[in-house]
């Protein structure tokens, strides 16, 4: 079941609950599917803490700011002449392009999705629906985020062309929309994502173009304040948030996005339900709804994790969670909330392809580190992580600097560290050195200078044994090779 709010017409039943709004009666209309949907909106906006009664259900809470969202998006959107002044919809100025993109983008703004009153309230129709969330949003039209308020001037001058100030940034930095799990996967998932601001029924403004003037705002910031990477990363959390929705928004689809990517973008997003946390990132990762009978009743992180199996993609091991003592599944993260080894550092591949057997998994492309002095060129990229120019500065002191830097960026490992010949590798738990221990480094799933990658003690047969996980930080080969895990 999929639920629109639309405008009542001559096929509304009489009965019908409604809300009223500029004099129109607008009602809850159902659908068997979203394929089967007219074209339509989605809202996207941060509910706050005060809450009301739902117009359509009395048991149910909805947010204050609800209505006034809606309102605010009726007016913004179904405005031909807010699309024509605000928004371009061709490259060279064509007027037919034009013409038909603002007919289209009002067309679409005649039936909207809005999680207060479009998510069914009981289960099981609530969870399958919080599942299905990648699919809602990449098939609405449009999705038009609604910012509070307080962000009116910096909505006005990017509306308006003009540069983003250092009060814009500050302004926005205290959005609670930046935040929040549900709307990082709401605006990735947008095939078309604009930003406008409550109570102002002119200012629209194109995702493209918002994200953008903030990252040019940012860059103009960091130069002005003298900020290096660690300065930044410590000072503007959220606008660090920001940064990395642009990069995914841009970057990845459903097809490239990892869950590795996914759960460090997530980890730092704030959710009233743990459950929430999960299903947001189920919506990141797939726009396809593959229910399986039984799915309803999973754990959220556990239908997570099958959602992954699912896709092909076991970049999720990559966590600081407790691991299963299951015979063959010891790699395998226990239920409950986890979170990425590194949560706030872009990410860069598409899967970590694999496959599960009943006395391991096999993952493609990893690459194997023996322990071993570093070389000169795993200290020349282990340097370019913390912006150590010195080159003068020794393999300990390199591994200082790297683990101060992964603190900042959320790493909760043990701080040990183990010496390979290409790099560092910083363990979860205390770190083991022996003859048999060596560490397999994802090739796929990483960043710039190394990845997320497993501790294993080898035996005497192909299955290594999992004994940790951890953070690679050095000299990436060109080429990974398989590896498998009991």
């Amino acid at each position: 079941m999929f639920r629109l709010l639309e405008l009542a017409n001559h096929l509304t039943p009489p009965d019908a609950s409604f809300i009223e709004l500029f004099e129109e009666k607008w009602v809850i209309k159902e659908y068997a599917q979203v394929s089967d949907a007219p074209e339509f909106t989605c809202i996207s906006y941060a509910w706050g803490k005060e809450t009301a009664k739902s117009p359509f259900c009395v048991e149910q809470r909805i947010s204050t700011r609800t209505i006034r969202v809606i309102e605010t998006a009726i007016s913004v959107s179904q405005s031909k002449e807010n699309w024509g002044r605000n928004i371009s919809f061709s490259q060279d100025g064509d007027l037919l392009k034009e013409a038909a993109g603002q007919a289209a983008a009002v067309n679409a703004s005649q039936a909207f999705w809005v999680d207060a009153l479009c998510v069914p309230s009981d289960d099981p129709a609530r969870t399958v629906c919080l599942q299905s969330m990648g699919e809602i949003f990449s098939s609405a039209y449009q999705v038009l985020v609604v910012l509070r308020e307080q962000c009116s001037d910096a909505i006005q001058n990017a509306s308006q062309a003009e540069k983003l100030t250092s009060s814009d940034l500050s302004i926005l930095e205290k959005e609670d929309w930046v935040s929040r799990v549900w709307t990082y996967q709401e605006a990735v998932n947008s095939s078309r994502l604009y930003f406008g601001v409550e109570g102002n029924e002119d200012a629209i403004v194109s995702g493209n173009e918002f994200l953008n003037m903030i990252m040019t705002a940012i860059d103009v910031y960091k130069a002005a304040n003298n900020l290096n990477k660690l300065a930044w990363e410590k000072q503007s959390p959220k606008l660090r948030s920001l940064e990395r929705l642009l990069a995914d928004y841009m970057m990845a689809d459903f097809a490239t996005r990892s869950a590795y990517q996914v759960m460090s973008v997530m980890e730092n997003r704030c959710s009233e339900r743990v459950g929430d946390h999960f299903y947001a990132m189920v919506g990141a990762i797939t726009n396809t709804t593959e229910q399986v009978e039984g799915d309803e009743e999973l754990e959220p992180s556990e239908f997570f994790m099958r959602s992954c199996e699912r896709k092909g993609d076991f970049s999720f091991l990559y966590s600081g969670a407790p691991r299963s003592d299951i015979l063959g599944s010891r790699w395998r993260p226990l239920e409950g909330r986890f979170s990425a080894l590194l949560p706030d550092l872009i990410t860069l591949g598409t899967i970590e392809a694999g496959r599960k057997e009943l006395t391991h998994l096999e993952l493609d492309n990893m690459y194997r580190l023996d322990l071993g002095a570093i070389t000169s060129d795993g200290l020349k990229a282990a340097r370019w992580f913390v912006d150590d120019k010195s080159e003068t500065s020794s393999p300990d002191d390199v591994a200082k600097q790297i683990l101060k830097r992964l603190r900042i960026l959320g790493f909760g490992g043990c701080g040990e560290c183990l010496e390979f010949e290409t790099g560092f590798f910083f363990p979860q738990s205390e770190a083991l050195k022996s003859d048999d221990i060596f560490a397999a480094v994802s090739h796929e799933i990483h960043w710039v200078t190394g990845g997320p990658g497993l501790l294993l003690r080898a035996n005497s047969s192909d299955i290594n044994n999992f004994c940790d996980v951890g953070v690679f930080i050095g000299q990436r080969p060109k080429s990974g090779t398989r590896i498998m895990v009991g």
